[in-house]
């Protein structure tokens, strides 16, 4: 039996991480180990797509107007009315005070699916494409808006649509991965380039790299350059930083992209383990119970020193970041950094 785009029902397979399609989505008791990849291949309006997804996401400006979700495992960074221009230019500006921008690692995109399914919520269809790594988990999420495209967006899944819709994905278990991910680090090479004066755009294209060694650079870089504070010291900055109304930067990544978005947090709230910044057409949320150690980290630039709050999980792993918004020439603003002063270290950790 078949399903109306030629594929098979599931079929397992003795290969851990290789699963088929099949012709109904299944319940998350039925198969509760599926990796995010895999419950998407197994939904019946799903389309595999073809492993070169640059040109595809290079025509996205024919669709209208996306919302943009770049997620990890503790944290989701989602905005609305996204040009599908950002792609080609990477990045986009939407109002003087507020904007976005996008960090892409293509060698990092390993399979990609476009997605028609029903809206619980709106009760109508949504249109997404979603991207993921080698493990299963998700990248990256681009949902086509109400008035967007869907001729186009059902032309361009078409276009780029795999020719190979029903072979096994394959996909690599973390355990078995061999990539060394710990390599040496030179301190005081890394100590030298830190004093070192950057300017501003370098500063900020450092930062929005994913870097794998991220905590143990904080670690190592010195207590002039890096030290740890309270695990909730970013509910007490994101809030501090409503009450004033000043404009931050807020980051979320993964390995195969950062998304940052510019601008003044408006409405934040908090429930079970959760912080949710709910601003009208941008919404971030963060997992409070799976920060492990948080860091205020200080950088010398051509316009002053310029500091960040960083979040790591247990693993090591960055979750998000947070910095002032300020423009080229000028120092960051005043109660940005006095909010950040007043976080107390933890030192002899």
């Amino acid at each position: 039996m078949h399903d109306n785009h030629g594929r098979p029902p599931l079929q397992h397979s003795n290969n851990e991480g290789k699963i088929m399609m099949r012709l109904r989505p299944l319940d998350d008791q039925q198969l509760p180990n599926l990796t995010d990849v895999q419950r998407i291949a197994l939904h019946p309006q799903a389309t595999r797509l073809q492993g070169e997804f640059a040109p595809l996401l290079n025509r996205l400006a024919a669709l209208g107007n996306l919302t943009e979700v770049t997620r990890n495992s503790s944290a989701l960074l989602e905005k609305d009315n996204v040009s599908g221009a950002l792609y080609v230019q990477n990045e986009i500006e939407f109002a003087p005070a507020e904007a976005m921008h996008l960090r892409i690692f293509y060698p990092q995109w390993e399979h990609g699916y476009a997605l028609e399914e029903h809206d619980e919520c709106s009760g109508n269809k949504q249109h997404s494409f979603q991207f993921f790594d080698r493990y299963g988990n998700m990248l990256h999420k681009i949902v086509l808006r109400e008035t967007a495209d869907i001729a186009a967006f059902r032309k361009l899944v078409s276009e780029h649509a795999a020719a190979d819709q029903t072979s096994p994905l394959q996909l690599v278990h973390p355990l078995e991965d061999k990539a060394d991910t710990r390599k040496e680090i030179d301190i005081d090479a890394l100590r030298a380039d830190w004093a070192h004066t950057h300017n501003h755009n370098d500063f900020v294209q450092r930062q929005e790299a994913f870097d794998q060694q991220r905590l143990r650079k904080l670690r190592l870089a010195g207590k002039a350059f890096a030290y740890q504070v309270a695990n909730d010291s970013a509910r007490i900055i994101l809030q501090r930083m409503t009450e004033f109304g000043t404009a931050i930067m807020a980051q979320v990544g993964n390995a195969g992209i950062v998304q940052a978005y510019y601008g003044k947090i408006k409405n934040i709230g908090f429930k079970d383990s959760r912080l949710k910044i709910m601003n009208s057409g941008f919404r971030m949320s963060l997992r409070e119970d799976h920060i492990d150690s948080v860091w205020v980290a200080k950088k010398p630039t051509t316009d002053g020193i310029i500091t960040s709050l960083e979040l790591f999980n247990r693993q090591g792993m960055h979750i998000a970041s947070f910095l002032s918004k300020k423009d080229n020439g000028q120092p960051e603003p005043r109660e940005w950094r006095e909010s950040i002063m007043r976080l107390l270290p933890i030192f002899g950790t």
